[in-house]
């Protein structure tokens, strides 16, 4: 799939590598480009190869240093914010994110296509569109 020039940036953090790059398939397949990083750390400094900023964090909340990483990356361009939670997870309240992104839990099956329509109904509701 070729994507267009501006194409928005979703930047994934978590510290599990296969959730990372199963989310950024699901946002691939739907027309985003995506960055993968396992911390804040790695995160930052993918980012700022990226010239224009990035435009959607997606990111779990209790990743030590993910609240540094917002302010940074908000000084160059404030991206919205997607946090992904566990069900057990509480948030720490100082962070604010335009939607939370339920994680999936347990070892049950889970819907691709059903994923690609909450993410798909999560960017629509926050202003988040792929180039046509």
């Amino acid at each position: 799939m070729k994507l267009a020039a501006r194409t928005p940036s979703i930047l994934i953090i978590d510290d599990d590598l296969g959730f990372v790059f199963w989310l950024g398939q699901l946002f691939n397949e739907i027309g985003y480009r995506t960055i993968p990083a396992l911390n804040p750390k790695d995160a930052l400094a993918l980012a700022g190869d990226l010239n224009r900023g990035v435009d959607l964090l997606v990111a779990n909340p209790g990743l030590r240093g993910t609240a540094g990483l917002i302010r940074i990356l908000s000084r160059v361009k404030r991206p919205k914010i997607i946090l992904i939670v566990d069900a057990a997870a509480t948030v720490n309240p100082r962070l604010r994110g335009d939607a939370i992104l339920d994680r999936p839990s347990g070892w049950g099956p889970v819907s691709q296509p059903e994923w690609r329509q909450k993410i798909s109904r999560i960017l629509t509701d926050i202003g988040i569109r792929a180039a046509s």
